[in-house]
């Protein structure tokens, strides 16, 4: 009985496949963004993660954003596929930040490097080093790569995140202080995870290439995506003191937007405790990287900025620490907090960040861009 049932089951999955691949697999009911993997963010040997060079694709942000990502010959997201040498006639700035100043989200040409690059015009060439996830340590690796290799640059904008302490404490170094690749990580955490690991291959092998199985990964999917929104529907019902079901979308998202666990550093005793680490590593990083930028005699600036966390509870930390770290060091220094100021921080936080998100909208790229041009000196 069981043989007969495994020999149903073997057959059913074997017209299932073909099924499948004759007629689904190259349609557009087949596709999902969130399973395709982002061949575009790559592994660096040399400074952790990367974007490739020369790529023009559209990657999913969020539920409902999609923006188009290209990127130039040395990997830097651009306005289009170019060439870029290692000296230019033209004044070049170097753009170093995470994912706030790569743009996610947005497309390029409303990105704080696209309007920057838009405002300055064909006598200066604006180059955005800037990926998600990067951190101090990668900020210096990554300058330090580009100016060994003979680039050269006028001036560097360097963008620091709250985040980007928390990211310090998931920099792996090896004792030479250089940075271990992503995906060297990724390996060893493969290789201590080996079953597992195999177990998850084989249900995305089934996943991509049968019906029945891709229904079951996308209701699974669709059930923890329902599951987790109640539960964060419930929590803000409760800090708002309302009911459940009077609790709207708006509301919900953006208790997100302002509940995020890693913003909480800046004002609670505990969770700053736990990033002392990522905060020293940070110190000494962005030294070493200000002292790098001084010898090649580039002029340069470090520019911090708000989370809506900071903008709804306030900050005791991250905007004191750099304010003295930088007058301390003798560094320029951009404060952008005041620029997030406001009276009625919760329409201005829906006004100026993607909803349900911690990352700037237009409106908001456009008010750090404002800022920025009437502050420096270019």
């Amino acid at each position: 009985m069981v043989k007969s049932y495994l020999k149903i089951f073997i057959i059913l999955l074997i017209i299932d496949f073909l099924f499948s691949s004759i007629f689904l697999k190259n349609t557009i009911y087949w596709k999902n963004q969130n399973w395709e993997k982002k061949y575009w963010r790559i592994s660096s040997e040399i400074y952790h993660h990367d974007l490739m060079p020369n790529v023009d694709v559209v990657e999913k942000w969020g539920d409902l954003l999609e923006y188009r990502i290209t990127t130039n010959s040395i990997g830097f997201r651009d306005k289009y596929n170019k060439k870029i040498k290692k000296s230019s006639k033209k004044k070049r700035i170097l753009l170093l930040g995470d994912s706030f100043i790569e743009g996610s989200g947005l497309n390029y040409e409303n990105t704080f490097s696209g309007l920057l690059q838009s405002y300055l015009g064909k006598d200066y060439e604006v180059l955005n080093s800037a990926v998600a996830s990067y951190s101090p340590s990668i900020y210096y690796a990554k300058a330090n790569h580009f100016l060994s290799q003979g680039y050269e640059f006028d001036q560097a904008l360097v963008f620091l995140d709250i985040s980007d302490i928390y990211d310090e404490l998931f920099v792996s170094l090896d004792p030479n202080g250089n940075l271990i690749s992503d995906k060297k990580n990724k390996s060893l955490r493969t290789n201590k995870n080996f079953i597992k690991q195999k177990i998850y291959r084989f249900g995305k092998i089934l996943r991509d290439n049968s019906i029945t199985f891709r229904l079951l990964y996308l209701t699974s999917d669709n059930t923890e995506i329902l599951k987790n929104y109640l539960k964060l529907k419930y929590k803000t019902s409760k800090e708002l003191k309302k009911s459940f079901f009077k609790t709207n979308k708006v509301d919900v998202l953006f208790y997100r937007m302002t509940h995020i666990d890693r913003g909480f550093w800046t004002y609670d005793e505990k969770t700053y405790e736990h990033i002392l680490k990522g905060l020293k590593q940070s110190e000494l990083k962005l030294k070493k990287l200000f002292e790098l930028l001084k010898n090649h005699s580039i002029k340069s600036s470090l520019i911090i900025y708000p989370w809506p966390t900071q903008i709804y509870f306030g900050d005791n930390k991250h905007e004191p620490h750099w304010k003295n770290f930088s007058k301390k060091n003798n560094i320029d220094f951009v404060n952008l907090y005041e620029v997030f100021n406001s009276d009625d921080s919760k329409n201005f936080i829906l006004k100026n960040f993607i909803l349900g998100d911690i990352h700037w909208n237009k409106s908001g790229t456009k008010l750090v861009f404002d800022k920025i041009v009437n502050t420096l000196k270019f």
